[in-house]
């Protein structure tokens, strides 16, 4: 399956809505990941492009608060998750077993699965490298 087919299943089957903020497959090096930004443009970045990833669990976000953060670098592509309890998806990303990552609002960083230590992800930033 091309990355296009894989890409448009997944939206397909969330019926162009956000069901899962984060979805990992159990089989690793997938066609790609898909960055869903809320209200804004999309992206879809071919696993085989990844360069590499850092995870930086306390840095300036520019509004005097502090935030974790994951960069995550692709040939052409700089993409910067921030959120919280990001660390563990760094075992998944090095695997290439996340498929899909979708932006949340800030207001469910103060649900039970965040207090829990599950992973959210609350911007999602692409530039180029």
């Amino acid at each position: 399956m091309s990355l296009k087919e894989e890409l448009d299943q997944l939206i397909a089957s969330t019926g162009g809505g956000v069901i899962e903020t984060i979805t990992i497959q159990s089989t690793p090096t997938i066609a790609g990941l898909l960055l869903v930004k809320m209200g804004r443009k999309h992206h879809a970045l071919p696993w085989s492009d990844y360069a590499g990833a850092d995870y930086f669990p306390v840095a300036p976000d520019g509004g005097g608060t502090q935030a974790e953060h994951i960069e995550i670098e692709f040939s052409h592509k700089l993409v910067t998750l921030h959120g919280r309890n990001l660390e563990q998806l760094m075992a998944d990303i090095a695997e290439r077993r996340i498929a899909r990552v979708s932006e949340s609002a800030e207001c469910f960083l103060e649900t039970e699965h965040v207090r829990r230590g599950g992973p959210i992800v609350t911007r999602i930033e692409v530039v180029p490298c």
